[in-house]
């Protein structure tokens, strides 16, 4: 799929400007419009919700904030489109932050937001936005790691492959990248034969899009699997990781964890997910 839209993800938080960023790496290097939806209401906090110490006084100044943030952003983020010739569009509301990304998806090609904090079991439950708008928008979401410097995405790129519909989505979605980067590594992680045999009919595939791959097939591994795909991809230094987003129960996944959680949870390199 061409990438000719970009929703950027912008809040009043410490990862926004990242975000910003590569959404104009991206939008230079794929001749993209970019949109950026700047929500006020503070981020992993639904509007609806007082006391906790979230009271209404304090969503209500914390909003407030944010919309003076916003007005000096926009000039910032108009400024820099122009001189890069990107197309743009601005976005300013308030709401559920994963009500209204999914609803401005509609009308995107990818989405980039920040990966999740996991600071209390609270967060766990509220703070997985990009694993949830993936659900819920049906769309690839980019997920840039915290406190992590990008000057280059797309360039080496690793296919955490699984003969599974989430994992050919998640090509298909990104093929745009795939014909982009230098270098494109198709790995399975399994012990058993079903996925390695898969694997080089999808890398043929993408062969024929012009992308320089190459496979990798690891049947013996002591770690997790997500663990061996993250090291697979330092390894390979990669600096983005494709990856389908396999959904399970919530609760599962807060009891015994996931690949896609545990990928999400633990990168150090962009991840982009489809589902």
């Amino acid at each position: 799929m061409a990438i000719k839209t970009i929703l950027v993800h912008l809040a009043d938080d410490e990862e926004h400007l990242k975000r910003l960023e590569v959404a104009l790496m991206l939008a230079r290097e794929q001749k993209a419009h970019v949109t950026a939806l700047f929500i006020t209401t503070p981020i992993g906090m639904p509007a609806q919700i007082t006391g906790r110490g979230a009271s209404a006084a304090y969503l209500s100044e914390a909003t407030a904030q944010a919309k003076i943030k916003a007005e000096a952003l926009e000039q910032e983020f108009k400024e820099n489109c122009e001189r890069n010739n990107v197309e743009f569009s601005w976005i300013i509301t308030e709401g559920d932050h994963l009500d209204l990304l999914a609803r401005h998806a509609h009308a995107a090609d990818l989405v980039i937001a920040s990966q999740p904090t996991y600071d209390s079991f609270e967060d766990r439950l509220r703070m997985r936005l990009p694993e949830e708008l993936a659900l819920h928008s049906g769309l690839p979401v980019l997920i840039l790691p915290r406190d992590s410097n990008i000057e280059k995405i797309g360039k080496r790129i690793m296919i955490a492959w699984k003969d599974t519909r989430e994992t050919v989505r998640a090509v298909r979605d990104n093929i745009s990248l795939l014909v982009d980067a230098d270098k494109v590594f198709v790995l399975a992680v399994a012990p058993d034969t079903g996925d390695a045999l898969s694997l080089h009919e999808v890398a043929d595939y993408i062969k024929r899009h012009g992308v320089n791959v190459e496979t990798q097939h690891i049947a013996n591994y002591e770690t997790s699997v997500g663990e061996t795909i993250l090291d697979a991809a330092d390894s390979c230094e990669a600096d983005l990781v494709v990856l389908g987003a396999h959904g399970h129960s919530r609760l599962r996944e807060l009891i015994m964890g996931s690949v896609t959680d545990h990928i999400v949870k633990n990168t150090e390199l962009p991840v982009v997910i489809s589902h």
